[in-house]
């Protein structure tokens, strides 16, 4: 088993059955944004590998059955550092990126295209941490390093040390044992004896898997089929329904006797009941949608709805578009593109402005994606705005997040997820490009700036503004909710469970 298995293991344990047990006929195409991923990611790995100092031993052209063989011999000699080392003892194998000699020993080094650590920034990357904890694993175990650091380098080219000792998750676990861990259920899988199974959630949208694995959670009627119901949500919920239909015929009143708590830990009454009206919704031909109460969206004289595209892995802010939408006038849409690194600043100047302009026009968008790209764009470009300048833009009442403050908290849905695309699909609204999709934006945007086809670049356009118009689209559609109470549910006939 190697690192790459343990990392994948980790985020998803059904797809790491897949890759070893199902037929690669399964799988579905590699999407172009996951072959851009890729090449971005080598890319990014040669320009780090090519800017280290000292001695350097390059095993990257060495016969992969001769690596580990080779790898021993460099340890040995002179070098400071080993590039494509490989690593083996007995059924594992590790093959980190880079291999440091230090004080008391090696320690390992992977190159990352994204951030070291997780959005708190303090505590690793999970998955980045189980894979260098192995290679640490390997290396102490040859009695080259003490097992206890290992090293990420990020996006940005700086050195991250991860204490592996240390704990990493509530549990207490760190990335030592989670590796210990996960080597044990992956020997268990390898040899057929673990049983995985899938959980349907946004991380799916490029898995090589999701159609085989879709098909088998909707076999299964699993609870990840319903919006905001993940893995552990669905684990803690399992006692007492396996299925959405068992989940929608649930007495609920025979867990929570004693008021809002419940016999399930970490799913109190009020979340269970919702979770069980978007199973209803689901398993009732023909629901529609609804509000919980009355929403409050009242008609403003202007309308701007906000929608970007960036590149996250440059960072890059590529697009801004704007839908305005005024009483009397026609809709307008309009849109601010840098066509590379050295527009950005441009771009994001002019839609300041424009966005500023009118004081009282109400500011709509879907998620906070945008008031954290503004904030970074302008940390990168201080001089076009202030900090206090974007906070004013998206305060409440200044600006909208239809997804965080209307459609999550109040409204239920018979949908999978509550994506602006689903939505405004369900809503009866259609995308031009077939293809469209943030991913594809992405893959579109690297293609327009290889090649300058100005095709390349109207799609890109057309998408974002077939996203903003989604955003209107959907607005109408939320304030023309029905208000209404928990869906009327008769008793099941069929067997609610497996």
């Amino acid at each position: 088993m190697t690192g790459t298995m343990l990392r994948d293991l980790w985020l998803c344990e059904r797809r790491a059955h897949h890759d070893l047990h199902s037929p690669p006929a399964k799988r579905d195409p590699t999407s172009p944004f996951v072959e851009m991923l890729w090449a971005s990611g080598v890319r990014h790995e040669a320009r780090i590998l090519a800017e280290l100092p000292g001695a350097v031993a390059d095993l990257r052209e060495v016969p992969r059955h001769l690596r580990a063989g080779a790898t021993q011999e460099a340890m040995a000699g002179r070098s400071d550092t080993i590039l494509g080392a490989t690593l083996a003892s007995a059924d594992r194998i590790g093959m980190p990126d880079i291999l440091l000699r230090g004080d008391v020993g090696w320690t390992a080094a992977d190159v990352k295209a994204g951030s070291p650590l997780q959005p708190d920034g303090r505590r690793p990357k999970v998955e980045y941490a189980v894979q260098v904890a192995h290679y640490a694993d390997l290396l102490r175990t040859a009695g080259h390093g003490d097992g206890t650091t290992a090293i990420v380098i990020g996006a940005d080219g700086e050195r991250t040390t991860y204490d592996l000792g240390e704990a990493i998750d509530r549990a207490g676990r760190t990335p030592a044992s989670l590796a210990g861990e996960l080597t044990d259920k992956a020997r268990r899988m390898i040899g057929g004896d673990a049983e995985t199974r899938g959980a349907l959630s946004a991380a799916c949208g490029l898995c090589k898997w999701r159609t085989a694995c879709t098909a088998e959670l909707e076999a299964l009627d699993d609870l990840s089929l319903i919006a905001g119901l993940g893995r552990s949500l669905r684990d803690a919920i399992a006692p007492a329904a396996r299925t959405v239909l068992a989940l929608a015929d649930l007495d609920v009143g025979t867990l929570a006797a004693r008021g809002e708590r419940t016999a399930l830990k970490g799913v109190g009454r009020v979340r269970l009941e919702r979770f069980q009206d978007r199973a209803r919704l689901l398993k009732t031909p023909g629901a529609t949608p609804y509000a919980r109460r009355p929403l409050d969206l009242p008609r403003p004289r202007r309308e701007l709805h906000l929608d970007l595209e960036a590149d996250p892995s440059i960072p890059l802010t590529y697009l801004h578009g704007i839908l305005e939408r005024q009483a009397g006038a026609e809709d307008r849409f309009v849109h601010f593109f840098a066509d590379g690194p050295d527009g950005e600043r441009e771009a994001f100047a002019a839609a300041m402005a424009h966005l500023t302009e009118d004081p009282s026009a109400v500011i709509y968008h879907y998620s906070a994606f945008e008031p954290v790209a503004y904030r970074a764009l302008q940390r990168r470009h201080p001089s076009v705005c202030s900090p206090e300048d974007v906070e004013a833009l998206f305060a409440r009442g200044r600006a909208v997040d239809l997804l965080l403050h209307v459609v999550m908290p109040d409204t239920e849905w018979p949908t999978r997820n509550v994506s602006i695309k689903t939505l405004a699909k369900t809503l009866g609204f259609r995308w031009r490009d077939a293809e469209a999709g943030g991913a594809a934006s992405i893959a579109w945007f690297a293609e327009y700036q290889a090649s300058g086809d100005p095709a390349v670049r109207r799609r890109i356009v057309e998408y974002n503004h077939d996203d903003v118009v989604a955003s209107a689209v959907l607005l109408d559609g939320l304030r023309a909710l029905p208000v209404r109470g928990r869906p009327p549910w008769p008793p099941v006939t069929a067997p609610s469970s497996p």
